[in-house]
């Protein structure tokens, strides 16, 4: 690249690129107030995009220089919340400024070596000490990043593909029983949360009942309970609660499902639509007539952990998994629970299952001894 000085206050940038079909060379050209810095890196960036716009139709492969890793993230997040869910944006969000602040905004992603991506997944397990499944996550983002700058011409490789991650080994892996409650604790913590309010009680135990998310069950209305040519009671699972408001689709497309209810759970749908005015869109709706909140929920879960003196995670999604292994203690097959709960493939609820089917494969190994 190039500056002429067209006056006091006009600066002509210009680089050239070669045409692949005549070899001929053309140039570029973008004009700005000022010579700085930070005009020169700017100018950079613009040339560099209008010559790749030029030269996209051809499929010419043309490695651009000088992309920073800030630059690089904005693209992506910027495509990225077009196409995806609005958690599933803030999680990726969220983790590019993890990666941000380790790696460098400036940092150039050229330079980005598998070295230096080997010790930033090192900080994540040895210093924040997190789980192998978020560091999955992590690298998924980090993924993601790369093979959008490949795609865009920023990278030739992807760096990623060169890392061998040391996770951890399984015995600091978060035990599959600590994600659910036995039927004791269950009976404590719903007695617990009825005794806060009934409403919330009922909220948690049809959470245990469903197996649904938090936000597949506040975003519940009366119309989403049917039942079939059988009189069978079904709830229509269409929407979800993000970012405040009533989403009219839930979280992946393996979500949109109808799940079969109980009698209890069909009873606590009624008396919670009874309760409350006919104004009131959801089933379980706060005093003032919106969907019940997580937060004042998961805050008396937090307490009765505390009181109760339960050395497990304690969450509105621990009512989720509870169910799941309740199936499976039934002897659900896996297949039929994924379908329920609207997971394709998850490793939490698979591990859950093969916790709870092995232990009771070494119970039945144990009586029949007694054949």
């Amino acid at each position: 690249m190039w500056i002429e000085k067209r006056s006091a206050k006009s600066f002509k940038f210009v680089e050239q690129y070669k045409d692949p079909l005549t070899n001929k060379f053309h140039r570029v050209s973008v004009t700005f107030s000022r010579n700085t810095t930070h005009t020169r890196k700017e100018a950079n960036r613009v040339l560099t995009k209008k010559i790749h716009s030029r030269l996209r139709h051809y499929g010419i492969v043309s490695i651009k220089s000088n992309i920073t890793l800030g630059e690089l993230t904005i693209e992506w997040l910027q495509q990225l919340k077009r196409k995806v869910k609005f958690n599933t944006f803030q999680n990726n969000k969220s983790r590019t400024k993890g990666i941000i602040s380790f790696l460098g905004n400036d940092a150039l992603i050229q330079k980005i070596s598998p070295s230096l991506l080997s010790n930033y997944i090192d900080f994540l397990i040895q210093v924040k000490n997190y789980h192998n499944s978020t560091i999955r996550k992590f690298k998924g983002t980090l993924n993601s990043l790369f093979k959008y700058a490949i795609k865009r011409q920023y990278l030739a490789q992807n760096p990623l593909n060169y890392v061998d991650i040391d996770y951890q080994s399984p015995e600091y892996k978060e035990r599959p029983e600590e994600k659910f409650l036995d039927d004791y604790e269950l009976e404590e913590v719903l007695n617990y949360m009825y005794k806060r309010s009934p409403h919330y009680g009922h909220f948690c135990e049809f959470l245990y009942l469903t197996g649904l998310r938090y936000g597949e069950a506040a975003a519940l209305i009366p119309a989403n309970i049917q039942k079939d040519s059988s009189g069978k009671p079904f709830a229509i699972i269409s929407g979800t609660i993000v970012n405040g408001k009533r989403q009219s689709s839930p979280k992946t497309a393996n979500s949109w499902r109808n799940v079969s209810l109980t009698e209890r759970a069909l009873r606590i749908c009624e008396e919670e639509s009874n309760y409350r005015s006919k104004k009131v869109d959801f089933i379980f709706s706060s005093e003032q007539g919106n969907y019940l909140g997580n937060t004042v929920l998961n805050l008396w879960l937090r307490q009765a952990k505390k009181d109760l003196n339960i050395h497990k995670q304690l969450t509105l999604h621990t009512f989720r998994h509870t169910h799941i292994s309740k199936l499976a203690e039934l002897g659900v097959p896996l297949y039929l629970i994924q379908a329920r709960v609207g997971h394709k493939n998850a490793e939490t609820t698979n591990n859950i299952y093969l916790h709870v089917t092995r232990k009771a494969e070494h119970l039945l190994d144990q009586k029949l001894k007694y054949l």
